[in-house]
């Protein structure tokens, strides 16, 4: 009789068991899904706001759509579509001339049409940025929060929505070469930073990561010919329309000598000696940029043992991204756009570095506003430029201290 009852016992505390942990899986599942819903439903509202702030700026036009952009449209209007690949029109590389042929042949707002495109990609590169937070953290709040920071940096949406440039397209292929690097990745790698390449000249910021992948050994260096097969292939439409093969291939060398000032409206050095001998200090400045990429890229190399985190090759593609327009001549407004975005994943890989994308966004931001807002100065420029040399030491000495402490 005892045993009977002690059985009884055993098997009733073991229902009490089961139906305890089906009730607390139950209880998990449920508020999984509660999170995942809540989460959804904080992305669709983020980004219908994100989205509802950039329509309301597509309206504006500003001198370079009225100056340039519109103009080679009409161009491409007087052509059929094959004159329009073969003709030389404006200063941008063939594929971005290749949107705007397109763009004429619909009938549609061109305006509309050019900034959708750059809103597109917008999202790609918030997506990349996101990609590369993944590598941090598997928390599906911190990459959401990737995502909308990226959406909602003031210069991602004005670049787009507002001034209607495309400075998205290239980057986003570019944050999405460093994150295949970073996921070894080769192929992919060097087809992404050819595809940014092929938009804008400004991609060479985080060409310097190419080396580091190659003897960190994330990527082949033998795979490298597939950075020429896509770079040519984007102008291949060109050259088969008609188009001379050095005019195709030489759009940045004649871009080089549009402009002939130290500084672009950009708080970088050269607003502190902007009035000196152009033809002596562009040469110089030239240079010296070249000596401080190979001497980060030398102690990279030294010091390779210790590269093993990925938040120092976020932090060495944001110092390259930075550093490098802060000290070329020549450099234009929108030319901090890689290293704002970059900013961000500084921070989310960094929390304590809270005030790189704050002080970097809003050092890139009074440019915008200079020239958005018909030459009104929002801040002091030479300011603005030490404020970045301080976020480019700060962060230089993180990376430094990662690479050479000992334990």
């Amino acid at each position: 009789m005892f045993t009977q009852n002690a059985n009884y016992d055993t098997i009733g505390t073991k229902r009490r068991k089961v139906s305890h942990y089906m009730q607390n899986t139950n209880d998990t599942y449920s508020q999984n899904l509660k999170d995942k819903i809540i989460a959804y439903n904080f992305v669709i509202i983020g980004v219908a706001a994100l989205l509802i702030v950039r329509g309301a700026l597509f309206y504006h036009e500003w001198g370079d759509f009225s100056w340039f952009l519109q103009p080679w449209v009409e161009q491409y209007r007087d052509m059929t579509f094959v004159e329009g690949l073969a003709t030389k029109v404006g200063n941008y590389n063939p594929p971005y001339m290749y949107i705007l042929n397109i763009i004429a042949r619909t009938g549609l707002s061109e305006l509309y049409l050019i900034k959708s495109i750059s809103v597109i990609f917008d999202f790609i590169l918030a997506f990349f940025v996101m990609k590369i937070v993944s590598l941090k953290t598997e928390s599906p709040n911190m990459r959401i929060l990737a995502f909308l920071l990226t959406l909602a940096i003031p210069t991602v949406v004005l670049n787009s929505s507002m001034w209607g440039q495309c400075d998205a397209i290239y980057s986003a292929f570019a944050i999405g070469a460093l994150y295949f690097g970073l996921k070894e990745r080769s192929k992919l790698t060097y087809v992404f930073i050819a595809l940014s390449f092929s938009f804008k000249a400004q991609a060479i910021f985080l060409f310097p990561m190419i080396p580091v992948f190659i003897f960190m050994r994330k990527i082949r260096f033998r795979d490298c010919y597939m950075f020429f097969a896509v770079y040519l292939a984007t102008l291949l439409p060109a050259v088969i329309a008609g188009m001379p093969v050095e005019t195709a291939l030489l759009t940045y060398v004649d871009q080089v000598g549009y402009f002939s000032s130290l500084n672009m409206n950009l708080p970088n050095i050269w607003r502190f000696i902007d009035h000196v001998d152009y033809d002596s200090f562009v040469t110089a400045g030239i240079y010296a940029t070249g000596l401080a990429v190979l001497g980060l890229l030398y102690f990279t190399y030294v010091n390779r043992a210790r590269l093993v985190s990925n938040t120092d090759y976020v932090r060495l593609a944001f110092l390259f991204a930075l550093m490098i327009p802060f000290l070329l001549p020549k450099m234009h407004d929108r030319y901090y756009f890689l290293a704002d975005v970059l900013s961000v994943a500084v921070f989310l890989f960094d929390k304590r570095r809270w005030y790189v994308p704050v002080v970097t966004i809003f050092c890139s931001y009074i440019a915008y506003a200079w020239f958005l807002m018909s030459g009104i100065v929002l801040f002091d420029y030479k300011i603005a430029a030490l404020a970045l040399l301080v976020i480019i030491i700060i962060v230089l000495r993180d990376y430094v201290t990662s690479l050479t402490y000992k334990e």
